[in-house]
């Protein structure tokens, strides 16, 4: 029988602490993770087709497959843009045995992604000050992931282009951490903008932009930026200066060398692919950063089965 997981049962059990101890297996046990397929001449916009096999600290091995979608198109009738699902299989039989939605898993990994490699680079440093631009899902998961990481944070602005969905992610948020000071900010209030980039810790870019969120310069000297939010050439969340200012870049994979935050820094000789470190190699070395750091993501398949093989141990277990 096929088991059917919601994005309900993935929010109840895929807690930030389950998801952060996923993606750090993700990044460390052994995986593996074939290219993936992408449809887009027959179909409407593109479908991509993302396997992989994992094992968990448990010793099981865990294999399925993503897929999703891009339709723009769906905003129009209220369905999710990128809509997509995850096939869990039997790794004895090789039978499908459960089907994920994907939605909200992808944003729980991708956040708790961002909440190790932020720890990789930053260590237990002074991480006074959070600010995530943009209010969406992938927003609000970044708050609450990193809140999980680092306790000691004390203000979280959130920046996004309409005020309704930034105060009513800090009304969600302010459910599950009251504790903290939060600060709602337009993408249109430059010196505000200004101001919380200029003294935050941790800077979490969670948009579709296809231009810089800010000004260069105003980073903190020992800043971490985690960017998901940009996953083509054309798009940019951080400027060419700023890329030219840290003091390493760490990516997911390889393949995130392709997007304009890092192309475009390439292309106008301010930055060396061969620079390029990734977060698996971090992990392993253990070492805090003093300077600015970096972290590139754009989603590695073997993240979204770690995340999926975690969630269903822990279902098998209640």
């Amino acid at each position: 029988m096929i088991r059917q997981i919601t994005d309900a049962q993935v929010s109840q059990t895929l807690t930030p602490a389950l998801a952060i101890e996923s993606q750090k297996a993700a990044f460390t046990l052994p995986s593996e993770v074939p290219s993936r397929i992408i449809l887009h001449q027959l179909v409407t916009d593109s479908t991509l087709f993302k396997p992989a096999a994992i094992t968990t600290p448990s010793g099981n091995v865990h294999v399925g497959m993503k897929v999703v979608s891009v339709r723009p198109a769906n905003a129009e009738i209220g369905l999710p843009t990128v809509p997509g699902t995850i096939l869990m299989l039997d790794d004895t039989t090789g039978i499908v045995n459960s089907i994920i939605s994907a939605t909200l898993l992808t944003a729980i990994r991708t956040a708790a992604g961002s909440a190790i490699a932020s720890l990789a680079l930053r260590g237990k440093k002074s991480n006074a000050v959070l600010t995530v631009f943009g209010a969406g899902m992938q927003g609000v998961e970044h708050v609450r992931h990193l809140l999980h990481a680092f306790p000691i944070i004390k203000k979280v602005n959130i920046v996004n282009r309409t005020k309704p969905r930034a105060e009513a992610a800090i009304v969600k948020l302010k459910e599950e951490y009251p504790g903290q000071e939060y600060c709602c900010l337009l993408l249109s209030d430059n010196e505000g903008i200004k101001e919380a980039v200029s003294s935050s810790d941790i800077i979490c870019l969670c948009t579709n932009s296809s231009t810089p969120l800010f000004p260069p310069n105003l980073l903190k000297p020992d800043a971490h930026v985690n960017g998901v939010g940009s996953y083509t050439p054309g798009m940019q969340e951080i400027g060419v200066e700023d890329i030219q200012s840290f003091e390493i870049v760490v990516v997911d994979s390889f393949g995130a060398k392709t997007v304009g935050d890092i192309a475009k820094a390439v292309e106008e000789g301010k930055f060396r692919e061969e620079e390029l470190v990734e977060l698996k190699t971090v992990l392993e070395e253990e070492k805090v950063r003093e300077g600015r750091t970096f972290f590139k993501s754009v989603g590695v398949a073997s993240q979204d089965i770690a995340a999926a093989g975690f969630l269903i141990e822990a279902l098998d277990s209640e």
